[in-house]
């Protein structure tokens, strides 16, 4: 086993151990007392807190540096995170994994190929090592570094001393947006990304435009949520969330029924999608109207039979802030508590940068 450690010195180390210990159960962790000890066990590392008058004596053990290095980390982030923010503990971690290293969770892409699969859909596959924790249909997303343009080797995210990521040169930081994993092969380290080519193009799609094989590129994750089991299954998303569906569609069991409503511009832009015999794919064209000005996915909410007493039924619905409100507030009066789930989410807004977005969602979600 590998292990490291550190004494953080607090004013109030009880105040910061209780709301980190809860902060890590919601994510899986499994706390216990032991002889005035807390022992946390997360993705098979173990830490113990020996809980003193004015500090933190942390140790932790894993089986592996990348395993090492995610609970160091884990820990280091949620005390600075609950400390009191005019005192932020000072952490000087020693032992295995000392010295700059990439976040356990980070993996470096090199581009193979490029493919246009519409014409204004690419498909980009790379390859990479280590990629069995990517493999997650219940979690289909990623975060994408995407190095300026220019930049032929960028500042990527690394892990410090005190188990926190150091600052980046801002000249040669890489842009961080959100895709959706296509396709992965862990045994031939492979995997594709699809992107959405638009015309006043983003860090993403500017990428998809002049990518080429060679090109590397930084991912993290994975995150977000994805499939769950259900007797019947509702689908609905336009270019931007086509991806993740698309990927669930292949991994429905193959008894599974629902309906699947996608929108694009045109027929040009349909593209094969692989799928039980009993789920029924729609494609809305929504031709020279732009995207997410029309009210084609709630429309086509609108018109999904819900009895009372039918099968369990799982929603997933990803567009444009606008539909994904209307889609929100309708299903409220269509969902049943004791028998469906769903996830409906804003992939991007209209007339908003992804920032801008990003910042609305996070005040909108603050004012409950």
């Amino acid at each position: 086993m590998l292990a490291t450690s550190t004494r953080i010195a607090l004013a109030n180390p009880a105040g910061v151990l209780k709301p980190l210990c809860e902060h890590l159960v919601e994510h899986e962790a499994v706390i216990t007392e032991q002889d005035g000890t807390t022992i946390i066990a997360l993705d098979g590392s173990r830490a113990r807190i020996e809980l003193t008058t004015a500090a933190l004596d942390v140790h932790v053990e894993a089986p592996d540096l990348s395993t090492l290095l995610g609970m160091k980390r884990a820990i280091a982030s949620h005390v600075i995170e609950f400390a009191p923010k005019d005192a932020a503990p000072e952490m000087r971690w020693t032992g295995d994994g000392t010295g700059p290293a990439l976040p356990p969770e980070f993996r470096i892409l090199t581009v193979t190929g490029v493919e246009r699969i519409t014409p204004h859909m690419a498909r980009i596959r790379f390859t990479g090592e280590n990629l069995a924790r990517y493999d997650h249909i219940d979690a289909l997303h990623v975060r994408l570094f995407i190095p300026p343009v220019g930049v032929a080797e960028p500042s990527w995210p690394m892990v410090g001393d005190d188990g926190l990521l150091l600052p980046s040169p801002a000249e040669t930081k890489p842009l961080v947006r959100k895709y959706t994993i296509r396709e992965i092969d862990v045994a031939a380290g492979t995997l594709a990304l699809d992107f959405v080519l638009h015309e006043d193009a983003g860090p993403g799609s500017a990428f998809a435009f002049r990518a080429k094989a060679g090109d590397r590129i930084g991912m993290a994750g994975p995150g977000g949520r994805g499939l769950k089991p259900a007797e019947r299954y509702v689908f609905l998303a336009d270019e931007t969330g086509l991806p993740a569906a698309a990927r669930m569609l292949e991994n429905l069991p193959a008894e599974a029924v629902g309906q699947v409503f996608i929108e694009v511009a045109d027929a040009g832009e349909e593209q094969p999608l692989r799928h039980p015999a009993g789920m029924t794919l729609t494609w809305l064209h929504r031709g020279d109207a732009a995207p997410g000005s029309l009210p084609l996915l709630q429309d086509a909410f609108a018109t999904i039979d819900w009895p009372a007493d039918g099968p369990s039924t799982y929603l997933w619905a990803a567009a444009e802030h606008a539909a994904f409100k209307a889609i929100r507030a309708a299903s409220r009066g269509k969902l049943r508590p004791e028998r469906d789930q769903n996830l409906v989410v804003s992939y991007w807004r209209a007339g908003a940068s992804d920032e801008e977005h990003v910042a609305a969602k996070k005040a909108e979600a603050a004012k409950g």
